[in-house]
């Protein structure tokens, strides 16, 4: 299922580098190996990657595609929410709770060996990912796209839309 189309700068502390990656007729699609490097030398230490061998996916709070990092960045993200729904509070003082519940609405989900996992049928759709999916390296997480969609967003790079279209034509597909 792997495409041999990934680019990835050094460096394992942070998610970085992009990849156009097939996804099969039941959601299953691999994980590019640097992404997954990132995602086995960011576990603790002491922990067997054996054991550990999960990744959080949700749902983006503002583009139409997933969001995916490791079970450790949890919290951290977590405490980012908070510290956003505090400061944006109500009249009232009460914390946006919206803001969290956008972000936390994720899923661990087991990996195989080879990167490959299921992506959840709702967030699937919901990222409109169907048949290929281009993974971008974020830095503390990384993003999942549908190419189109990817296409559509006035917030991604002018390059990146460049690289999916370009690893789409070597496939012999167009957008």
């Amino acid at each position: 299922m792997r495409l041999k189309h990934e680019v990835c700068v050094a460096g394992r502390e942070i998610f970085q580098g992009y990849a156009l990656q097939l996804v099969d007729d039941k959601g299953r699609v691999a994980i590019p190996a640097a992404l997954r490097g990132t995602l086995f030398s960011r576990l603790p230490g002491g922990t067997d990657p054996k054991e550990a061998m999960q990744v959080v996916v949700g749902l983006h709070e503002s583009e139409r595609c997933l969001i995916a990092f490791d079970e450790a960045y949890s919290l951290a993200r977590f405490t980012e929410l908070e510290a956003r729904a505090i400061a944006q509070a109500g009249p009232d003082g009460a914390p946006r709770h919206d803001i969290i519940r956008a972000g936390m609405a994720v899923e661990t989900l087991p990996f195989d060996a080879s990167g490959r996992f299921i992506l959840p049928g709702f967030p699937r759709k919901r990222a409109r990912i169907s048949r290929y999916a281009f993974f971008m390296g974020m830095g503390r997480h990384f993003e999942i796209w549908d190419p189109a969609t990817m296409m559509e967003s006035d917030q991604v790079s002018a390059d990146m839309k460049e690289a999916a279209a370009y690893f789409l034509e070597e496939r012999g597909e167009k957008l």
